[in-house]
């Protein structure tokens, strides 16, 4: 069986490589499906619209939009895209949102950006799909973080709460999770915020509160620093 490109049977194809990447975007015809065929390259992708169907030799797979797949190289399969090896993922979405946007808009720095959002897509596919090791505390914190994220919480009130020293909760976060709690705290709620605007009218004023920055000013500064684009410009390209 003979390799072939990711850009075959496509209706719509762009790519640039990006460092150790070569980044994609792909779309195919309503119902295209491609023979029996495999790529030279190992893929992490996002399915950004619609549903794909995967059939391997042994068993089949499907995605929805916002699933985050891998498919090892050379792996012989039929269909759109690679094996689902992880539930569909927010988080990804807006990642390859902002990789389409990129290449679709492409400036000097688009490379660097692009190479920087494909070792996202790299760190969301080993976190969704590895154990992680550790204490069991620091999961729950992460878990009350995620209940909890649009409130006005402190460390010192999650590390009260699972038992911990809130140094030490901070220490053992950033290891396991490669981030500090305010960054993971601030994602959240810039994703939830993201969704919001893709798919609700809340005034940003509003917005802003709800998701728990102090004012809207704090809210655009943070959202423009993450998605490179206001609240307000976000949410026109997404209407």
């Amino acid at each position: 069986m003979s390799a072939v490109a990711v850009s075959a049977g496509t209706s719509r194809y762009a790519s640039l490589d990006a460092g150790d990447f070569k980044v994609s975007e792909v779309a195919f015809p309503a119902n295209r499906r491609l023979p029996w065929h495999s790529h030279p390259l190992g893929c992490i992708a996002v399915v950004v619209d619609g549903v794909v169907d995967k059939r391997f030799a042994r068993f089949e797979a499907g995605a929805r939009t916002g699933a985050l797949i891998t498919m090892p190289p050379k792996e012989p399969h039929q269909a759109l895209v690679g094996q689902v090896s992880c539930a569909p993922d927010a988080e990804a979405a807006l990642v390859a949102m902002r990789i389409r946007r990129e290449l679709a808009h492409p400036d000097s720095f688009t490379p660097l950006a692009i190479e920087g959002l494909a070792l996202e897509l790299t760190a969301l596919a080993g976190r969704g799909c590895s154990p992680t090791r550790g204490e069991k505390w620091v999961e729950r914190a992460r878990s009350l973080l995620l209940e909890r994220f649009r409130e006005s919480v402190t460390p010192g009130e999650i590390a009260a709460e699972i038992g911990v020293h809130q140094a030490h909760l901070a220490r053992v976060f950033r290891t396991r999770y490669g981030e500090s709690l305010g960054e993971f705290v601030r994602r959240l709620r810039l994703q939830w915020a993201a969704q919001q605007l893709a798919s609700a009218d809340l005034p940003l004023a509003v917005l802003a509160v709800e998701a728990g920055f102090c004012d809207q000013s704090h809210f655009t500064r943070a959202f423009r620093r993450q998605y490179g684009v206001t609240p307000a410009r976000f949410r026109a390209m997404h209407r």
